[in-house]
């Protein structure tokens, strides 16, 4: 008999609550009853948004590790509340456990949630745990407040906005390569490989990002999280504003340990920073009057101008050297189906 069939569904729940230590004061009750009770604050509104890892579509347990994989759980779902201007509150979990998944690989899992749920003020209130007959599955829904005056949406975008990025792009992508690959002679430093991998394993959500865009002056127009790949995520944009882009492939921001690996590899980097996906970082778009008088603020979140909003709409072009327009015929990014 092993460890959880020991325990049984409700001992594991004990197990878990006095495992979880972080604490949100939106949570009024938590874990141990039928409903978590949440408390908003002042005049804000709910945002809610839901998250579904698959083992074996989403992730690979031969080179993630719970931990990782707890944190990462919770990364992507704050990512998700950063993109609408949110801050995200408290978290509810539903599993589906192989009865072959050991004991203490569920607690290094709810040890990496317990501790992006620490770095994000995210309490874990509840939740579901059931049998799976052959995956892990895991599911999370997340609750967060967003200002009604400064929330963000993929629609509002406009012809001659000025559309930023946060961080670097490719990285995930490249780092997801990497682990698919990993008998391969790759040409590089080992700490190179380390954070390019890193990156895909444990991505950061923007959520700090997020909060000082939020609490600006700034004219965002629309804004969404980069998961897909940048160019499909922009496609969503333009779809909900009823516009078009155009894109700088020059000015895509790019990690030192990235150019070096690919570089040295002789890798696509527009195949990774267009197509990529996972990289979690925030894509929106900005009043063209309001981004010159707002340097400082744009290099403290370190966000990068890679493009503009063209008034043709649902179409994507790719500013070529010598200026020329590439229209972007395929949008390729990850889809499930």
């Amino acid at each position: 008999m092993n460890d959880l069939k020991k325990l049984g569904e409700f001992g594991f729940i004990r197990k878990i609550q006095k495992q979880m230590k972080a604490r949100s004061p939106h949570v009024l009750t938590g874990i141990g009853d039928d409903c978590a009770i949440l408390s908003p604050s002042g005049k804000n509104q709910f945002a809610v948004t839901t998250d579904a890892l698959l083992e074996g579509v989403h992730f690979n347990l031969s080179w993630t590790s719970a931990n990782a994989l707890g944190e990462k759980a919770i990364a992507v779902n704050v990512s998700d509340i950063s993109a609408m201007g949110g801050k995200p509150t408290a978290a509810l979990i539903s599993l589906g456990i192989p009865s072959n998944l050991p004991l203490k690989f569920l607690q290094q899992f709810y040890k990496g949630l317990d501790s992006a749920c620490k770095q994000y003020n995210i309490e874990l209130c509840g939740g579901d745990t059931v049998a799976s007959k052959k995956h892990f599955f895991i599911n999370i829904v997340l609750l967060g407040e967003t200002n009604a005056q400064r929330t963000f949406y993929r629609s509002g975008a406009k012809a001659g906005d000025l559309i930023f990025v946060t961080g670097t792009l490719g990285d995930s992508a490249l780092g997801l390569k990497l682990l698919k690959s990993r008998r391969k002679k790759w040409i590089a430093k080992e700490r190179d490989l380390n954070f390019l991998k890193k990156r895909h394993l444990q991505p950061t959500a923007r959520l700090k990002e997020s909060r000082i865009l939020t609490l600006s002056s700034l004219k965002i127009t629309s804004m969404i999280d980069v998961s897909d790949g940048l160019l499909q995520d922009l496609q969503h944009i333009c779809q909900s504003s009823n516009v078009g882009a155009i894109i700088d492939p020059q000015t895509i921001p790019q990690s030192k340990p990235f150019q070096r690996v690919s570089t040295a590899n002789r890798l696509s980097t527009r195949e990774l920073t267009f197509y990529g996906g996972e990289d979690y970082e925030l894509l929106f778009t900005l009043n063209p009057q309001n981004a010159k008088s707002v340097k400082n603020l744009l290099q403290e979140i370190k966000a990068s101008l890679i493009g503009e909003i063209s008034p043709t709409p649902n179409s994507v072009f790719i500013k070529e050297k010598g200026g020329k327009l590439k229209p972007v015929k395929k949008l390729k990014g990850y889809q499930h189906f």
